[in-house]
């Protein structure tokens, strides 16, 4: 069942390259907020497709805390699955940070830039100040971006690094702490063949202007204790009852 998924999301995403041309016609009459909105609803398309496939079910508490301005999403990274989870039912057109090597990558890199990633270039503090300064950019011009502090995924919420906060911090917008609960489970369970539960908790948002330097200094830990509090809080819950409500 596994290897039948991955053929298919494989096939999927790579006949998405085959809409670039189309793309490229469309940059010739419309602007990039035209291109960057039409790359998205086939970014969502996409996530949409992926989480049906994998037979997962999806909760999502706190749509009240959606905000209509920039914001960068503060996650924990269970697993692969949550890219398309993110793309697919958060409802903010989000975009992602990546290493500067994979916007070398023919195509793939070509849509990462239609839908607003930033690159980061690590080579030299120079460089990636320069970096941060034209993503810091971008969201403050309205590309909402998605951070998984963590560094990388894991089952537990690992220590948010500190340094991951160094971009909001200079965008000066609002962060929106994200939960997302079951997503680490759903390979097992393609595998077995049975559905998979999964949770995403949106929080109130978190305005650092509001903030003083000791706070700002902390950030980072406060923001992983909100998602961990989110975390073991419906953890303990049975999510097959709470996707019911």
């Amino acid at each position: 069942m596994l290897i039948i998924l991955k053929i298919k999301v494989i096939s999927f995403t790579i006949l998405h390259f085959f809409l670039l041309p189309y793309v490229f016609f469309l940059k010739l009459f419309k602007n990039y907020k035209y291109i960057n909105s039409y790359a998205h609803k086939i970014a969502k398309n996409w996530g949409i497709k992926v989480i049906r496939w994998s037979k997962t079910n999806v909760k999502i508490i706190g749509t009240e805390n959606l905000p209509d301005h920039p914001v960068v999403i503060i996650s924990n990274h269970q697993a692969h699955f949550d890219i398309p989870l993110l793309f697919a039912y958060t409802g903010l057109s989000p975009s992602f940070i990546a290493k500067k090597e994979l916007g070398r990558i023919p195509l793939f890199a070509t849509w990462m830039k239609i839908l607003g990633c930033i690159f980061i270039d690590r080579s030299s503090a120079r460089k990636a100040l320069i970096s941060f300064q034209e993503g810091a950019e971008k969201i403050k011009n309205g590309q909402n971006i998605i951070i998984f502090p963590e560094g990388t995924r894991r089952r537990e919420i690992l220590p948010f690094k500190k340094g991951s906060f160094k971009l909001p911090l200079m965008a000066g917008v609002p962060l929106l702490p994200v939960t997302i609960i079951g997503s680490e489970n759903i390979v097992e369970n393609v595998k077995k063949g049975l559905t998979t539960d999964v949770m995403i908790i949106l929080s109130k948002e978190v305005n650092i202007h509001e903030m003083n330097k000791d706070q700002l200094k902390e950030i980072h830990n406060d923001i992983r204790d909100m998602i961990v509090s989110n975390f073991e809080k419906y953890s303990k819950k049975n999510l097959s009852e709470v996707l019911k409500v």
